[in-house]
């Protein structure tokens, strides 16, 4: 069975996956979504892109239903490089009422690093999704992840 720290690399350097989340009455949302590593969990930033409202609806799925999936994949024409990775897990949305100043610091510190667009983003004083992986199952063509 694959862990967390076989996929870690790869994890690292994707630059982008889809959420999966579902309501309390189990109806499915599927969200692309930019991330970054602290440790072993996974941090999603609700950023300033234009958005009607912050209670948006993965966030208000994790609260009545914290299980999620995050489907990481990098395609190729030349389908000997196709991979996947999907990680299957507990999550939950931190509000900044709600943080660990330390967590919040090293979550918004790796997402600025991972993604220049948010050097300027004000992204204390929104939401990020805390995402921990408790499944990990993984494909690749080749048998590598890069």
């Amino acid at each position: 069975m694959p862990t967390f720290d076989d996929v870690r690399g790869a994890l690292a350097s994707a630059r982008h996956g889809y959420l999966s989340t579902a309501s309390a009455d189990a109806d499915p949302h599927l969200q692309p979504v930019v991330f970054a590593l602290v440790y072993d969990e996974v941090y999603i930033a609700i950023d300033e892109k234009p958005k009607t409202t912050l209670r948006l609806r993965r966030l208000t799925n994790i609260e009545s239903n914290p299980r999620f999936a995050l489907l990481v994949d990098r395609y190729h024409d030349d389908w000997t490089r196709l991979w996947w990775i999907l990680l299957r897990g507990s999550a939950e949305a931190l509000w900044p009422s709600e943080w660990d100043s330390a967590e919040a610091r090293a979550a918004i510190a790796a997402l600025r690093d991972k993604y220049p667009q948010y050097e300027t983003m004000g992204l204390e004083d929104r939401p990020i999704l805390k995402l921990s992986p408790e499944r990990v199952t993984r494909w690749s063509a080749d048998g590598t992840y890069s």
